[in-house]
């Protein structure tokens, strides 16, 4: 095993200090938040990496999403990107609402901001959310100051492994070739291929019943048809505003304000819902008309922004849940499992890009710590120190999820502050090193793996353990109004 800190033959490119090389080669298939971050992190310890992704180009689809401290636990090694991370991000404050437009409680910042509160991403300051287009440009355009090559338009459709090397197959539409490495690392979503290798199975999708109108538009698109009263209402703040709308009828609201732009998620029941037309896609589209017809009942001024979206640009994303699948990692060990397609989450979760990328940093870290010859093992022992973390996070995203959707707004009206602990983000999540706690249980966790010796993962609530769960088994407690 390799030491995990050997500078001695370290560079420098962009400001970014690369460790020694470790002779591991690598492909990445998707040049998503997830792929490309893992891409970066295993540039910077050593490895040789290569992404293959199915568009043609930077991929700008998306709206805002939630990317934790934990995320960014390594971006101060990366002084380009950080100062554009700076530049890029929103530092919202968040606040809880009813869906008349009444002010419930203001959090403001993330609790890793709070004075005295230690993170990992040293040195830089964390808001609550970002936006995916702006984060996912940020680091495309590191991976092209280092020279990591992404090949667009290279769609991966299967994979395999010999003893020695992982082997995917490439559609370019003009022709399919191979193309192997020592490691594979499938990022490409929940439509992965990598299922029928890893697991033998595809990824069974639950109906939740639910779905989410999506979206981000640039307010210069739209400000100048906005009444006075409904941009001093919701675009004269001295910082951005990160808004959940609560409502009666088993919905909620997120909604992000800026003097840059206007995104929305917003999450209903769907009474049309069925397996057949469900589409966990950027394509699926619906009418203005219907989005607003559904959100009827929310603050006036809110509905005179939404009927500004231009007609079939909100995406209609339908929620599934998938059980935890604890094996991400193929038998023989060469193709690995990272982000959605190993684990995905419902947008309350606040977590599925930081989890990603938390995975990212993790894996890189491993195959560093285990050298050439044996990354089979690395990526295992990776799984190993991830999965359960990651399988208690999904579950909080269902329990947050039928939260908002039951809550009792008379009494946040009368006692405020009940929400707070809700809305609060323990520090099990926030405060995680992923890096670190690689470094610090690789060996233990190896053993595990190969021979089987006891090892308990600490990367969960404090005095925790693990207890598989299912969907099937939450669905049922929610029914009963135990979730």
């Amino acid at each position: 095993m390799t030491a995990a800190r050997d500078e001695s033959r370290s560079t420098v490119v962009d400001g970014v200090k690369r460790l020694s090389l470790t002779g591991i080669s690598i492909i990445v298939v998707g040049g998503g938040v997830g792929g490309l971050m893992f891409a970066l992190e295993a540039w910077r310890q050593g490895h040789d990496v290569k992404i293959f992704e199915k568009n043609s180009g930077l991929d700008t689809l998306g709206d805002a999403f939630g990317i934790g401290p934990t995320a960014w636990t390594t971006l101060r090694h990366f002084p380009h990107m950080k100062a554009q991370f700076e530049k890029i991000s929103f530092d919202a404050e968040l606040s809880l609402w009813s869906n008349d437009g009444t002010k419930l409680y203001h959090y403001g910042d993330g609790p890793w901001n709070d004075p005295g509160a230690v993170h990992p991403a040293k040195g830089v300051h964390v808001s609550w959310i970002e936006t995916r287009p702006g984060i996912a440009g940020m680091l495309t355009s590191q991976c092209q100051r280092l020279g990591i090559p992404i090949e667009y338009g290279s769609a991966v459709i299967a994979y395999n492994e010999t003893r020695e090397k992982a082997v995917v197959v490439i559609d370019t539409k003009n022709n399919v070739t191979h193309a192997e490495a020592d490691i594979v690392v499938a990022a490409d979503g929940v439509g992965t291929k990598s299922h029928a290798h890893v697991s033998g199975h595809f990824d069974k999708a639950t109906s939740s019943g639910y779905s989410i109108f999506r979206g981000l538009l640039p307010l210069g698109l739209i400000k100048e048809k906005l009444s006075s009263n409904v941009i001093e209402k919701f675009f004269s703040g001295q910082r951005p505003e990160f808004r959940i709308y609560t409502s009666p009828h088993d919905a909620h609201s997120v909604i992000l304000l800026s003097k840059e732009f206007f995104s929305y998620g917003l999450t209903y029941k769907d009474s049309k819902y069925s397996e057949k037309d469900a589409k966990e896609s950027w394509n699926a589209t619906v009418s203005t008309d219907a989005l607003v017809d559904k959100f009827s009942d929310l603050d006036a001024d809110l509905l005179e922004i939404l009927r500004l979206i231009p007609n079939n640009s909100a995406v209609d994303w339908t929620l599934r849940w998938r059980d935890p699948q604890p094996k991400w990692t193929s038998d023989g060990g060469r193709v690995v499992q990272l982000g959605d397609s190993a684990h995905s989450f419902l947008p309350t979760s606040g977590n599925g890009a930081t989890q990603a990328c938390e995975d990212a940093l993790s894996l890189a870290t491993c195959l560093r710590i285990a050298g050439k010859g044996n990354e089979a093992i690395a990526t295992k022992v990776h799984n190993k120190l991830r999965f359960e973390r990651v399988a208690t996070i999904q579950k909080f995203g269902v329990t947050t999820r039928s939260y908002l959707h039951t809550l009792d707004l008379e009494l946040v009206k009368e006692k405020p502050d009940s929400i707070r602990d809700t809305l609060d983000m323990p520090k099990w999540i926030w405060g995680h090193d992923p890096v670190q706690y690689a470094l610090d249980n690789y060996e233990q966790a190896q053993r595990h793996v190969l021979d089987g010796a006891p090892f308990q993962n600490t990367n969960l609530p404090p005095g925790y353990t693990y207890e598989p769960w299912t969907v099937a088994g939450e669905m049922a407690k929610e029914r009963k109004g135990g979730l």
